[in-house]
């Protein structure tokens, strides 16, 4: 294992409405990545449900532990032997009335390194057919999570927190090299601020950014954005989609992380 060479694959899916669906969704395209022998395969958020229907989320998602996507995940990390990152599952929780939006992380043995629950929610009015109020399905996160691996630390956030610049500093001072920022992001919103926002994450922090997204239109006519993205320490776009589903493959040269921090005095 080259531990200054990371191979990876980011997967941008069109999600489906149902944990079962998009679990054969994911099954075909987490196959799809093996040709490429990467290290570690990136998801977007929102893996086990997109729909823009609340009442319709809330009947349909599982908790954690009867969640097929992450089962799915498990087994093919454990079984594949590589890294696994899903963006997000919408899960229920025990003794609340409210969901999580929960990230993971889970190792090429299978075993779940370390989960981050969304602490900025969506709370927006984009226009009058578009709004979002998070805050009445989920419960907000309260920790700052990092995900070890052999290739460094990876700061584990969701969608919405790119916007709070503060939280991928306290993600750097945790020693990340790679700042994850899985989306299911609005067109509107994406078409003006997604690629400027990403690109700012990563120049300010110069850590490297991996973006995977869903796109195209889904349950109950929600659009997304998708043009997943990767880029690097000096704010160079390594890849970028389009708004359509896509496997796509790089290998990131880790190398060139020290120099551009020693530039900027950032240890």
């Amino acid at each position: 294992m080259n531990k200054n060479k990371l191979k990876l694959c980011l997967v941008q899916i069109q999600g489906r409405e149902s944990p079962e669906l998009n679990r054969i969704l994911l099954k075909k395209n987490l196959e799809k990545c093996l040709k490429f022998k990467p290290n570690i395969i990136f998801t977007p958020e929102c893996l086990n449900v997109m729909t823009s229907n609340t009442e319709h989320l809330k009947k349909v998602a599982t908790t954690q532990e009867e969640c097929p996507v992450l089962k799915e995940c498990v087994n093919f990390a454990k079984k594949q032997n590589i890294y696994l990152s899903i963006g997000s599952l919408l899960l229920r929780i025990k003794n609340s009335n409210k969901l999580v939006n929960r990230s993971f992380f889970i190792n090429n043995k299978g075993k779940i390194i370390n989960f981050y629950d969304k602490i900025n929610l969506f709370d927006v009015e984009i226009n009058k057919n578009e709004k979002y109020h998070e805050s009445n399905i989920f419960k907000k996160g309260n920790k700052f999570v990092v995900a070890n691996s052999p290739w460094g630390e990876f700061g584990l956030s969701i969608c919405y927190d790119v916007r709070f610049p503060e939280l991928y500093r306290k993600l750097l001072f945790l020693g990340s090299k790679f700042l994850l920022i899985p989306a299911a992001f609005t067109r509107p919103t994406g078409k003006s601020h997604w690629k400027v926002l990403l690109r700012s994450r990563a120049i300010e922090n110069t850590c490297f950014v991996i973006a995977a997204a869903q796109c195209g239109t889904h349950h109950a006519k929600r659009k997304t954005h998708g043009h997943s993205l990767i880029i690097d320490p000096w704010g160079k776009v390594i890849i970028e989609g389009k708004n359509y589903p896509k496997i796509f493959f790089a290998t990131l040269d880790l190398n060139i992380l020290k120099p551009i921090r020693k530039r900027f005095k950032i240890d």
